[in-house]
């Protein structure tokens, strides 16, 4: 009789736990799903932003090119643009707790497989590039402002960033606009330093597409393996 209490009372605790380790996994999944597609969302944002940037840059180093005879309406406005910057947000709620408690046991073999990918892509790949090409931009903004008129950068600001400062303060006075070109040299300095922040953005676009693209196929797998609550 006691032997037969005993295993009982083993079996009992082992469905205990397998109904808890259940629950756990459920509420680990919605979050993961919600955090995903938070990180999607924001990796939406900065691909085309960081796009637009190359263009930007692409634009400005033809206008430094041309020295006196570049457009110092357009190099202004292409200049007004380096100032925005940006960073991915990583929402790892999900993925910390899991690392923390040991917990990825409870998740589908490939689907733990895939959030340990993407995390330590995010960790180690995209963190060194965030930081260098932070370092390329404070360079390139650095030497920015020895070459344009830091007062315009007040307005810049002052009218909501670069639309209103494009279409309208641009179309005022052409000699409010005037470049510093005397400085060969630093103007050769700043069109390179844009190369070099231009070169950290597209190392930064690769990691972006890779991660959301690993991103949706997480999702998808979520979808496949896994009940959801109604979003």
């Amino acid at each position: 009789m006691i032997f037969l209490a005993v295993t009982l009372g083993f079996f009992a605790e082992n469905i205990r736990e397998h109904f808890s380790d259940k629950e756990k996994e459920r509420k680990y999944i919605q979050t993961l799903y919600y955090d995903l597609r938070d990180d999607t969302a924001n990796l939406n944002v900065n691909i085309p932003f960081f796009q637009a940037q190359i263009k930007r840059i692409d634009t400005l180093r033809r206008e430094l090119k041309k020295g006196e005879k570049m457009n110092a309406r357009l190099a202004n406005g292409m200049a007004a643009y380096m100032r925005l910057y940006s960073n991915f947000l990583y929402h790892d709620r999900t993925i910390s707790q899991l690392k923390s408690s040991g917990n990825f046991r409870l998740l589908n073999a490939a689907l733990a497989d895939s959030i340990m990918e993407y995390d330590s892509h995010i960790v180690s790949q995209l963190r060194d590039q965030e930081n260098h090409g932070q370092k390329l931009y404070i360079e390139a903004n650095g030497l920015q402002d020895k070459i344009f008129d830091s007062e315009l950068w007040e307005i810049f600001y002052l009218n909501n960033g670069p639309p209103a400062y494009t279409d309208s303060l641009l179309t005022a006075n052409a000699d409010a606009f005037k470049i510093h070109t005397g400085n060969k040299e630093l103007l050769f300095e700043y069109y390179n330093a844009l190369d070099f922040w231009r070169t950290g953005i597209n190392w930064r676009l690769y990691s972006y597409r890779h991660l959301r693209n690993k991103a949706i196929n997480i999702i998808d797998l979520i979808r496949k393996k896994y009940p959801l609550e109604k979003e």
